[in-house]
């Protein structure tokens, strides 16, 4: 079984770099109290009114921070959210896929330019256009390759097998640890590609399900094992874990679709078919962790590797597991009962976190009233 093959090396840096991230946060204080007000008001406002039921706000800078919860975690008993409450954040999973890949690219056990067929070759023979995919197609959404959410069997098969319970309105599909290679016979084999590689640009959940399997060949680990590996244990991260593929960590706050009268408790709709392309569950705290330890290059050797992740793909705002939106960089995440953004502004050197127990409303929308209060002291700290 191999692990990165620098780590032995580079450990104690790591360590060292982390611990300095940690201590540079740790000196920050939290906003005044007027800010924090106006914060948990924004917050308060929306939960209020019930989309999202509940919520948590972490926003991390040099010198202020403010870790916030407001509304329910459990409807039903009536349980208050708390700012260290785990959600599963979805598609921010593809941050940590991409990390994985670069490192390994880093310690020579692959590179970014090598075709989807040296690693996958009965799959690539399966795809079209299957020879000229390489991993940086899939890194950046430019492969063409059909997302497998978008088989119109894919959400059919998942509610055929969910059981709903009428009378309180839980939703309940049990783990499976599906097999990607079933996944793609079931939801991409025999599709149409939107382009040939490198032709145009689709976000396509399949790519990232197609990055973890070759994480889990170039590693010679489970892809659970690998994100454990490379970025929780030299980050101090406690609380993420791969839902279904591993033993949890930590309890996940209820989560829930629909809204008013049609809400629905999808908490135990385990949507294991993610896996490396959406499958994580993680706290406001971890992803903090995640977004210094990744941003302030702890988790690569060479900083060219993160200029490089950065890097939109032509004709896009996309890089590799990373999303540029004007003044952040980061991603957003949606899987049953959830929706997530994890933000990084360089121009403030702050992070921003905001998880919601509900998919039909997004935290995206809502960032910037949630920021504004803080913006003053933020643009400050940059002068």
């Amino acid at each position: 079984m191999h692990v990165r093959t620098t780590l032995k090396l580079t450990l104690i840096l790591v360590i060292l770099l982390s611990s300095f991230i940690a201590t540079a946060q740790d000196d920050s204080e939290a906003f005044p109290p007027e800010v924090v007000t106006e914060i948990q008001t924004e917050m308060d406002d929306l939960t209020e009114g019930g989309l999202p039921p509940g919520m948590v706000v972490w926003i991390d800078s040099p010198e202020y921070r403010f870790e916030g919860a407001s509304g329910s975690a459990d409807l039903m008993n009536d349980v208050a959210m708390s700012p260290e409450g785990a959600f599963r954040i979805g598609s921010i999973t593809k941050m940590f896929t991409a990390t994985v890949v670069i490192q390994l690219a880093e310690d020579g056990l692959l590179t970014l330019d090598d075709p989807l067929a040296q690693w996958l070759p009965d799959v690539a023979d399966q795809l079209p256009n299957g020879d000229q995919i390489t991993l940086r197609h899939l890194l950046t959404h430019t492969s063409g390759v059909f997302s497998v959410v978008e088989h119109e069997a894919y959400w059919a098969d998942i509610f055929t097998k969910a059981v709903i319970d009428e009378e309180s309105g839980v939703v309940t599909l049990a783990c499976a640890q599906q097999d990607p290679y079933d996944t793609l016979a079931s939801y991409v084999y025999g599709k149409d590609a939107y382009f040939a590689p490198g032709e145009g640009w689709y976000y396509s959940n399949t790519n990232y399900t197609l990055l973890g399997m070759v994480i889990e060949e170039a590693a010679a680990m489970p892809l659970a094992e690998a994100y454990h590996t490379t970025i929780y244990e030299p980050l101090g991260m406690t609380s993420t874990f791969l839902d279904c593929y591993e033993d949890a960590l930590t309890d996940v706050v209820h989560g829930y679709t629909g809204f008013g009268d049609t809400l629905s408790d999808v908490t135990e709709l385990h949507e294991s078919v993610g896996w490396s392309a959406g499958g994580l569950v993680s706290t406001a705290s971890d992803l903090t962790a995640f977004a210094r330890g990744l941003f302030g290059g702890a988790l690569f050797d060479d900083p060219e590797s993160l200029n490089e992740m950065t890097t939109p793909a032509p004709g896009s705002s996309y890089g590799m597991g990373i999303s540029l939106q004007g003044q952040y960089m980061g991603h957003a995440g949606y899987i049953a009962g959830f929706r997530s953004v994890l933000n990084y502004a360089p121009e403030f050197d702050t992070v921003v976190v905001m998880l919601y127990n509900n998919d039909a409303a997004d935290p995206e929308q809502n960032l910037a009233d949630v920021l504004n209060p803080a913006l003053s002291l933020l643009s400050a700290e940059d002068d």
